[in-house]
């Protein structure tokens, strides 16, 4: 029997896991495999008013998903497969999906997950250079900045219509990078250096690699990653700017803590924020200051 509700949360997750950012692109590589459809189809899959009935169309998005790293586990792909009303998949239709190296193999060993898990660890104790600079007391960790950022992508994403796990996944990864590069200034006040910004992008980018190397999912990160730095997608380009805005509020408690001035972070964060929702939060930021 068919479960339209879990078929449509368990094709958007693979879908997002399989870094498809859009119907459209899901849809392409649907054509690769003799499926042509229509996006208004695939919305609705993903509404949940329709689900595939066709068993080779449902092992092509399957062989789709696990080919791009958006399906890990045979329980996966036989969870989608029943989600359809389509059973389990056969030993002959395992065998042939198993070609891909992902399906049903542990991605990483015990010891690869400790040695991932430690080294991400370390972000915890990497200190953000501008407060330090500031001669600010206790200053914080990257790791903590990122997790305010984290948070406020899970509420925010919601409010404005965005991808929240895209965006959550955006704000624990973007500063990982600077546990192989540190902590490096891009910007400061009014003054903004594009040349550093991308030499340091770059830079993160490789440590990204080789961090998520330790469990296998180098592909997977760097792409997001990549997303990132070339800010053309709205998940991307609204990343940034909520980036800025945390830092904006750092330093509006770190001026009550430590009765310090510290104007050109929030010059800077108004400088590059122009999401209409982010600036009114920034005036609140500024009244708070004043008061």
């Amino acid at each position: 029997m068919q479960d339209k509700e879990q078929f449509k949360d368990l094709f958007k997750k693979f879908r997002l896991r399989s870094r498809f950012a859009t119907l459209n692109e899901f849809g392409e590589a649907l054509t690769d495999h003799g499926f042509i459809f229509e996006d208004s189809l695939l919305s609705r899959w993903q509404r949940g008013t329709r689900v595939p009935k066709e068993r080779l169309l449902l092992l092509a998005i399957i062989k789709i998903f696990v080919k791009n790293g958006g399906m890990e586990s045979l329980k996966d792909a036989n969870n989608l497969l029943e989600s359809a009303g389509q059973g389990y998949l056969t030993e002959k239709e395992l065998i042939e999906i198993s070609k891909s190296p992902t399906l049903n193999k542990p991605v990483w060993s015990p010891q690869d997950l400790l040695s991932f898990t430690l080294k991400i660890g370390k972000s915890k104790k990497i200190l953000r250079s501008g407060w330090i600079r500031e001669k600010v007391k206790d200053p914080e960790s990257v790791a903590e900045h990122s997790f305010r950022v984290s948070v406020l992508a899970m509420i925010v994403a919601d409010k404005l219509g965005l991808d929240k796990e895209k965006l959550i996944q955006m704000a624990i990864l973007h500063d990982l990078g600077e546990l192989v590069t540190g902590d490096l200034v891009w910007s400061r006040g009014k003054i903004i250096d594009l040349k550093k910004r991308q030499d340091k992008e770059e830079l993160e980018k490789r440590g990204i690699k080789k961090i998520f190397g330790l469990i296998g999912k180098e592909e997977q990160y760097t792409e997001l990653y990549s997303e990132m730095i070339e800010r053309k997608t709205e998940e991307a380009k609204f990343f940034w700017q909520l980036d800025k805005l945390e830092m904006a509020v750092q330093a509006l408690e770190y001026e009550k803590s430590d009765a310090k001035n510290l104007s050109e972070f929030f010059i800077n964060a108004d400088l590059q924020i122009s999401s209409d929702f982010l600036k009114k939060v920034m005036k609140e930021i500024f009244k708070a200051r004043k008061a």
